[in-house]
């Protein structure tokens, strides 16, 4: 005698309440989710003097260096390169409050520093050089290589809370 074959039968589950308890679940976890504050510590220059709740704060003494360009000068081609163009005649105009020093990029006398004045400035004992803060302002025309000079004297000095400040001014 022989075995008789049983028949399966293909059995094909109902998918509809699966998808529904996954939409449940997704739907649960999207209302019940809390965003996580930003942590840490925010740097904003938000006026003390106005607003809901004022209070007399302490006044931090900090360095704002404007530039601007003084005289234009004429783009030339580099004598020592036929790729590269620079700038011939130009003066920068340094301000920090009433102080002003002027300096051509170019014709410089002193490598080691350009800005003699400007660093002899910067060296004063009244500054906290870990907490005064310094703003470097480049106005129309300023380009990369002027900003760095500037840098380079306020680093040599050893300010450490330096920043840059962009102005949509025309001068």
């Amino acid at each position: 005698m022989g075995k008789k074959k049983k028949k399966f039968e293909e059995i094909k589950p109902d998918m509809t309440p699966m998808i529904d308890v996954t939409f449940l679940l997704l739907i649960f976890f999207i209302v019940t989710l809390k965003f996580k504050v930003l942590e840490g510590r925010l740097d904003a220059a938000l006026p003390k003097d106005r607003g809901t709740s004022t209070s007399d704060a302490e006044e931090i003494e900090k360095l704002d260096i404007l530039m601007f360009v003084a005289e234009p000068g004429e783009l030339t081609q580099d004598p020592e390169s036929k790729y590269l163009k620079v700038f011939t005649g130009r003066r920068i105009r340094i301000e920090i409050g009433a102080k002003k020093w002027y300096y051509d990029p170019f014709n410089i006398d002193n490598a080691e520093d350009p800005l003699p004045e400007l660093s002899k400035f910067l060296r004063h004992p009244d500054w906290d050089k870990e907490e005064t803060p310094v703003s470097l302002d480049a106005r129309k025309g300023i380009v990369y290589g002027d900003v760095v000079v500037i840098l380079d004297v306020i680093i040599r000095e050893k300010f450490q809370k330096v920043s840059f400040a962009g102005t949509f001014e025309q001068d």
